[in-house]
């Protein structure tokens, strides 16, 4: 019978561990495919450290074509997996709420940001400054297309798209403007539906997540078998 590893994961993106087995055969690459909708972020972009069983850092696992047994983890062990985009970093309420930073410079390029909206009413009316707007402009306009019970994939910058039902649609307490409440299929969310004490919707743990509207599309999007993912 093929050895199997019970390892607790973590991530910089969520508080909650999880248990997970997987093959000691794995490579660190696989494992890290398996793991993209866990922390919301593509191999490529991933870390992975190591930690014992008395959860002392053992070190960083870099060799990707190594299985875990040949990378020294064994079972029991810690596998910690962190996004080095910086995607995941906490929004505003310890990381309840789904968010994606990116350079000046990136967000110059964008044809659907809200700076390129000002520049083109700006052009529009010859050169004369656009009236300041908050950057709800576009999220309302996309908000008018979702609602509750939709089915929906979410993708917030370069991050993997999640799929889930749209849960909640309105504003909230926890941030000015228009959000959405998605409850996700899989443990990819950031809150139980609710935020910093203020209920919104009802899900598991880890299942519910808040993104802008304009990172959402809705659609026939039927949850991912489990070959799928």
């Amino acid at each position: 019978m093929a050895e199997v590893f019970d390892l607790e994961i973590t991530t910089n993106v969520t508080e909650f561990p999880m248990e997970k087995k997987y093959a000691a055969t794995i490579s660190l690459n696989d494992l890290k495919k398996k793991l993209e909708l866990v922390v919301g972020t593509t191999a490529e972009s991933m870390r992975i450290q190591l930690y014992d069983g008395d959860d002392q850092l053992k070190g960083e696992l870099t060799d990707g074509t190594k299985s875990l047994k040949e990378l020294g983890v064994r079972d029991g062990y810690r596998i910690h997996a962190v996004d080095v985009t910086g995607g995941n970093e906490d929004f505003k309420d310890e990381s309840m709420v789904d968010k994606y930073e990116m350079s000046d410079d990136a967000y110059n390029k964008r044809t659907d940001s809200v700076r390129a909206w000002k520049k083109k009413i700006q052009e529009e009316q010859g050169g004369v400054p656009a009236p300041v707007e908050k950057s709800d402009k576009l999220n309302e306009e996309a908000a008018k297309g979702i609602k509750v019970g939709d089915r929906c994939e979410v993708t917030v910058g370069g991050q993997m798209a999640r799929r889930g039902e749209i849960a909640f649609v309105g504003t909230t307490k926890f941030q000015d403007g228009v959000w959405v409440g998605v409850k996700y299929d899989e443990p990819v969310g950031k809150n139980d539906g609710s935020v910093a004490g203020v209920r919104y919707f009802d899900c598991e743990a880890k299942y519910g997540g808040f993104v802008r509207p304009v990172d959402v599309k809705v659609g026939d999007f039927p949850e991912l078998s489990i070959d799928e993912i």
